[in-house]
């Protein structure tokens, strides 16, 4: 028989960390599992650490694989998995010994076709924060999935922009689409075909989240903490965000998933979610802008300015722009965005790098 619960790990480079997210799996007390450890070329002793625990336990299936990337790695392991119900961890994390009993007994009791729980965030072995569920019911059915939870986690709106201008606090804020904080049916991923991109280093969880919650007739909230996600300076997310032509790269490869995860809602669903994200472009066209203002070794200011540039003229953002009215409200707020707006990305892109100088940090 098919175990209840598939759980995908891909991991690379995570020596120091993967005992410990492993025991805690084989700790659940809840045991109808398997998993699918995919070592994505990793250079250290993370292999040998999975084949340890692949001899030791059964229930856990160990590929080694050249280093493509984590979205290849999780597709990998979807195509073998087994489970009625799937998971995706990472592997310099871990989880209460109850994440799994609970998750099982709430996802089948409401019949549902995903689950999504909080997350505590922790720092050198001490949580940090605690991270809980924003969404109030503890069920969403229909088209109140996809009224109330993707514009949650698909982006930033219009709407959301003009709150934040009028000084509403949190108006950006949305849920983090990490896929390690939510259980997911495995029939819903294989009858709808969803996989991550492989092109995408950042935001392929956005993309994966919102599809599957559009595919979902049936979405139930548990508003508690299973998960703790472990801050450390080494991650693939850490390393990302300090290389501002990652990031630029990054932005427009997630532009065009996003537009084309649109169409397809829009076909299997006829649910226009575009609204939902289209300030996203705008928001990404300033925070690009502190990026790239950085200092930076080897390139001059005016070739970061020309390739930030180069985001800011593609042609959705130029349309997002276009369209997006700057509200009233608090005027220093809304000085970037009347900028972009009449086009002085010049006079913009310098005050950002003023900004910079005076070492003011960015907030959304």
């Amino acid at each position: 028989m098919n175990p209840k619960i598939s759980i995908i790990i891909p991991v690379y480079n995570v020596e120091n960390y993967l005992e410990k997210c492993l025991d805690s799996i084989l700790a659940q007390t809840f045991q109808d599992f398997n998993v699918y450890i995919v070592d994505d070329g990793s250079t250290d002793k993370t292999g040998d650490i999975c084949d340890e625990y692949g001899k030791k336990d059964q229930r856990i299936t160990v590929i080694h694989k050249k280093n493509e990337g984590v979205s290849v790695a999780r597709n990998t392991a979807i195509e073998l998995a087994t489970g009625d119900y799937f998971l995706f961890f990472d592997g310099d994390d871990h989880v209460r010994p109850e994440c799994l009993e609970e998750l099982y007994e709430t996802i089948t009791y409401q019949k549902a076709d995903a689950v999504l729980y909080g997350y505590y965030l922790e720092k050198d072995g001490v949580v940090v924060q605690t991270h809980l569920p924003q969404m109030k019911k503890s069920q969403y059915e229909g088209k109140e999935i996809m009224t109330d939870l993707v514009p949650r986690f698909i982006g930033v709106s219009f709407r959301d922009i003009k709150r934040w201008i009028q000084g509403e606090k949190d108006a950006l804020k949305k849920e983090n689409t990490a896929l390690w904080r939510s259980m997911v049916k495995g029939d819903l991923i294989r009858r709808n075909n969803i996989r991550f991109k492989p092109q995408l280093r950042v935001g392929e969880d956005t993309c994966f989240t919102t599809e599957y919650l559009s595919c979902a007739k049936r979405c139930a909230v548990i508003h508690k903490c299973y998960y703790y996600l472990v801050v450390r300076n080494t991650s693939t997310i850490f390393v990302y965000e300090k290389d501002p032509y990652a990031i630029l790269k990054g932005k427009i490869d997630l532009l065009t998933a996003r537009r084309e995860l649109t169409e397809r809602i829009k076909i299997h669903r006829s649910f226009d979610i575009e609204k939902y994200w289209y300030g996203t472009l705008i928001m990404s066209c300033i925070q690009l802008a502190f990026f790239m203002t950085r200092k930076e070794k080897g390139r001059s200011w005016m070739e970061n300015y020309r390739n930030w540039k180069t985001y800011v003229e593609q042609k959705e953002v130029q349309n997002a722009i276009k369209t997006f009215n700057v509200p009233s409200g608090n005027k220093i707020k809304a000085i970037p965005f009347y900028l972009l707006k009449y086009k002085k990305y010049y006079t913009l892109y310098c005050c950002i790098t003023i900004l910079q100088l005076c070492h003011y940090e960015f907030k959304r």
